[in-house]
C-alpha cells in the first residue's frame, strides 16, 4: 500500500517538474529575443523551480518514506502477532482432539448440522 503511494507520488512529481523544466525552456526560448533582463528572469524562475524541487525530493526522503517504512514495520508485527495466535489456537485444539475424540467427533457433527440448517433456510 505505501510503495504504491509512494510511486504514485514520485509518478505525479517527476510530471510536475517534467512540465516546470518544458515551461521554462519554452519561456526562456521565448525570451532570448526580448532581452537579458528577461531573459535572467526565466533564468531565475528556472532556478527557483529546481530549488523548490530539491525541496519537495528532501521532503519526500525525510517524512514520507519513513512513515511508509513504519507503516509497513507494523503491518509486519500485526500480521506475525495474528499468525502466531492462529497457531496457537490450531495446538489447543489438535491436544483437545487427541485427549477427547469422541467430543471433538460430537463437535463437528453438531457444527455441521447447524451449518447445514442455516444455509438451507437461506434458500
Amino acid at each position: 500500500m505505501a510503495d504504491g503511494f509512494l510511486s504514485s507520488l514520485r509518478s505525479r512529481v517527476d510530471d510536475v517538474r517534467d512540465d516546470a523544466e518544458r515551461y521554462g525552456r519554452r519561456a526562456s526560448s521565448n525570451l532570448r529575443d526580448a532581452g537579458s533582463t528577461l531573459r535572467d528572469r526565466g533564468d531565475d524562475a528556472r532556478g527557483e523551480l529546481s530549488r523548490l524541487w530539491g525541496q519537495l525530493e528532501d521532503l519526500v526522503e525525510r517524512r514520507l518514506a519513513p512513515a511508509a517504512n513504519d507503516a509497513a514495520r507494523y503491518a509486519t508485527s500485526y500480521a506475525r502477532d495474528g499468525r502466531e495466535a492462529a497457531y496457537d489456537v490450531a495446538d489447543q485444539i489438535r491436544e483437545v482432539t487427541r485427549s477427547r475424540p469422541l467430543l471433538a467427533i460430537g463437535i463437528a457433527v453438531a457444527a455441521t448440522w447447524v451449518i447445514s440448517s442455516m444455509l438451507s433456510s437461506r434458500r
